[in-house]
C-alpha cells in the first residue's frame, strides 16, 4: 500500500449532513393584515353653539391626570363610571353606567397604555382637555395637534402691518 507515484483521483465532495440545514419549502408570501379604521370622532354640527371648556393637564407615568374644574363642569364625582373611545389624535371620555373605567377617589382619570399609544400620547406628556358639558364628554388631545390647528388658523389670517 505504498505510494504508486500517480496522483489520486479526485473524490467528489460530500456534504456533512449534520452541518447542512434541511431543505425547506417556501411558504406563500405573507398576507398583510388589514387594520380597522379608527372611529371618526364627531362633535356637534355647530360646535360654536355649545360651550367648550379647556384645560391643560400632565399625564403621570401611569397615565393619570386630573382636572377638577372640568370634572365639576361635567358633574363627574369620584366613582363615576366612564368609557373611553380612541380616535386619531384624541381620546373621548364619556359618562357611561357600564363604563370600564371610573373617576378616581381624588378626581383623577386614567388612560391605559394601549389607549395612549393609539392616540399618540407619550408618557408623562401634557395634554389639552376639552369638555363638552352638554354632551357629557371630555376629549383629550396631544399638544402637537392643537399647535397644528393654531398654526393653520394663523396662516389664514391677513397680515397686519403696523405703521406706527
Amino acid at each position: 500500500m505504498g505510494w504508486s507515484g500517480k496522483p489520486a483521483a479526485p473524490r467528489p465532495e460530500r456534504l456533512i449532513g449534520a452541518l447542512v440545514p434541511p431543505a425547506m419549502r417556501r411558504s406563500a408570501p405573507p398576507i398583510p393584515l388589514t387594520v380597522p379604521a379608527l372611529p371618526r370622532l364627531s362633535l356637534p354640527a355647530d360646535a360654536r353653539s355649545e360651550p367648550l371648556l379647556l384645560d391643560v393637564a400632565r399625564l403621570d407615568a401611569s397615565g393619570r391626570f386630573c382636572s377638577r374644574s372640568l370634572l365639576a363642569a361635567l358633574a363627574w364625582a369620584p366613582g363615576e363610571r366612564v368609557d373611553l373611545r380612541v380616535g386619531v389624535d384624541a381620546v373621548v371620555i364619556a359618562s357611561s353606567a357600564a363604563g370600564r373605567q371610573a373617576v378616581g377617589s381624588r378626581g383623577e382619570l386614567t388612560l391605559p397604555v394601549s389607549t395612549r399609544m393609539l392616540a399618540g400620547l407619550t408618557m408623562e406628556a401634557q395634554v389639552v382637555l376639552v369638555a363638552v358639558p352638554t354632551r357629557d364628554l371630555l376629549i383629550v388631545h396631544p399638544p402637537p395637534l392643537i399647535a397644528r390647528l393654531l398654526a393653520a388658523h394663523y396662516c389664514r389670517q391677513p397680515e397686519n402691518q403696523d405703521d406706527g
